[in-house]
């Protein structure tokens, strides 16, 4: 199976995706029903040609000041244990954002998902600190081939959001060896549907593990 891609998501999820269905049956499928996404970042790469910006690492507690309209990865210093690295995917936007979806491309070799109990992959949906309810309507966390496929949305009844976001906190086994985190296919999305142009390819930094 090729590696599962979302992209633009809005209401009822479409926008490139359907994907619950088939997550509950054999195995994941996306079926295209618009456009958007940003260019593929091989690992080690950001959306442009740069190196990989190192925003979180095993030791680090803090991350580098993002700039604005950009997507990045830090370490939850408060969830993250001897055995599991939690890393938060931000937003930091001017412009009304009603959506998000993304690939995070990992080497499996080197860095394994954390799992609950019942062997899902573990993540966390992030609240609003101010009413203490969920940021996003649907949060969809999928696992492709070599990659962690992500999706959320707000709904059209919660509106669209500026200025800093958490999207996602993922939760990573501490890893055998030093390795990359990239982003693929990337779209942030505004109330119409369309891509926000102020946060294209080249302003989603990817990071490293170190074990």
């Amino acid at each position: 199976m090729g590696t599962v891609r979302l992209a633009s998501l809005y209401e009822g999820f479409c926008g490139r995706i359907c994907l619950i269905a088939y997550l509950i049956s054999l195995s994941l499928m996306i079926a295209s029903c618009g456009s958007g996404g940003g260019a593929m970042n091989s690992p080690g790469q950001t959306g442009s040609s740069s190196d990989v910006s190192p925003f979180f690492s095993a030791e680090l507690q803090d991350c580098s000041s993002p700039p604005v309209n950009s997507v990045y990865l830090c370490k939850n210093i408060g969830i993250s244990t001897d055995d599991v690295i939690a890393v938060d995917v931000h937003l930091n936007t001017d412009a009304p954002v009603f959506g998000a979806a993304f690939d995070l491309i990992l080497d499996p070799s080197s860095v394994e998902i954390a799992r609950r109990d019942d062997k899902s992959i573990d993540f966390l949906q992030p609240y609003s600190s101010e009413t203490d309810s969920k940021i996003w309507k649907r949060l969809i966390v999928a696992q492709g081939e070599g990659a962690l496929i992500i999706g959320a949305s707000r709904g059209r009844e919660l509106g669209p959001l500026t200025g800093e976001i958490p999207i996602v906190t993922l939760k990573f086994m501490r890893p055998r060896g030093k390795t990359p985190a990239a982003f693929s296919n990337n779209s942030i999305i505004d109330e119409t549907g369309n891509p926000v142009p102020q946060i294209d390819a080249a302003r989603w930094f990817g990071g490293h593990f170190t074990p």
